[in-house]
């Protein structure tokens, strides 16, 4: 029951703030739409096209089966926010809501298309256990009303980083300014800066295998280096960062879109 009312909030977020009135004929290419979920993604992955006129998703990738052991066939909008965690639908709709007022309130129309919206969120796989999903969604197309017509949605598996589910937000864009890590109700505090950008080359290196799942004898391997200078550059990169463990830097890097 508390999962239906999460879900009907979520929709009702979606109908009332996103109304479309006037939408736009236009064709989707998906060999396009591949090259960018590959850019998108962090590790496994699957994406699909959503509809925001009838709130259908168009396409699935056949790697949902793989990631969550759905058939693409099957994976509707209603299947999406049925295997979301409890915790996690309960909050949807107020990041959604955050989401909303960003992109249509914050920012001009021209500049919806520059940004993807990130957060964090947990679904069930077929065999009952729960995978920790990256949500990265970008608008494809505006109506000509200027509201979000249709999203490519990429869900990447980053539940090997045992990473916590803090329902926090960010707006990334490669073209203008980025808001990072947004607590639900709380005001959008403009930072540009990601935490690489202290980093030195090999430090950044050393982040980006370990948001991998690497160990020290393979980052060591890899680098060409010892597992102790590894190890070095490891405490540097925490104390740079200001983050307590390995856990806590990957998470924050991914949500910055700095990896």
């Amino acid at each position: 029951m508390l999962n239906q009312q999460g879900i009907s909030k979520v929709i009702s977020v979606w109908e009332s703030g996103n109304k479309i009135q006037n939408p736009v004929k236009k064709e989707l290419f998906l060999d396009i739409i591949e090259q960018m979920a590959n850019l998108f993604s962090a590790g496994s992955y699957y994406y699909y096209i959503m509809d925001f006129e009838n709130l259908e998703l168009n396409i699935v990738s056949e790697s949902v089966k793989s990631i969550l052991g759905i058939e693409p066939g099957i994976y509707a909008v209603s299947k999406l926010l049925e295997i979301m965690h409890p915790d996690d639908i309960a909050k949807m709709h107020e990041k959604e809501t955050v989401a909303g007022e960003f992109l249509f309130k914050k920012i001009s129309k021209e500049q919806i298309p520059h940004y993807k919206v990130v957060y964090l969120m947990r679904m069930r796989h077929s065999d009952g256990s729960y995978k920790t999903i990256l949500h990265q969604a970008k608008t494809l197309v505006l109506s000509n009303d200027g509201k979000i017509q249709k999203t490519l949605g990429i869900h990447t598996d980053v539940t090997y980083l045992n990473m916590p589910v803090d329902h926090k937000i960010s707006f990334l864009s490669t073209k203008y300014p980025s808001y990072h890590s947004i607590q639900v109700g709380e005001r959008l505090e403009l930072n540009e800066k990601t935490s690489l950008d202290s980093m030195t080359k090999r430090e950044k290196e050393i982040v980006m295998l370990l948001s991998q799942g690497k160990n020290f004898n393979e980052m060591a391997q890899i680098l060409n280096v010892s597992p102790h200078t590894v190890n070095t550059h490891k405490r540097n990169i925490l104390k740079k960062s200001n983050c307590h463990n390995t856990t806590e830097l990957v998470a924050r890097c991914i949500r910055e879109g700095a990896i």
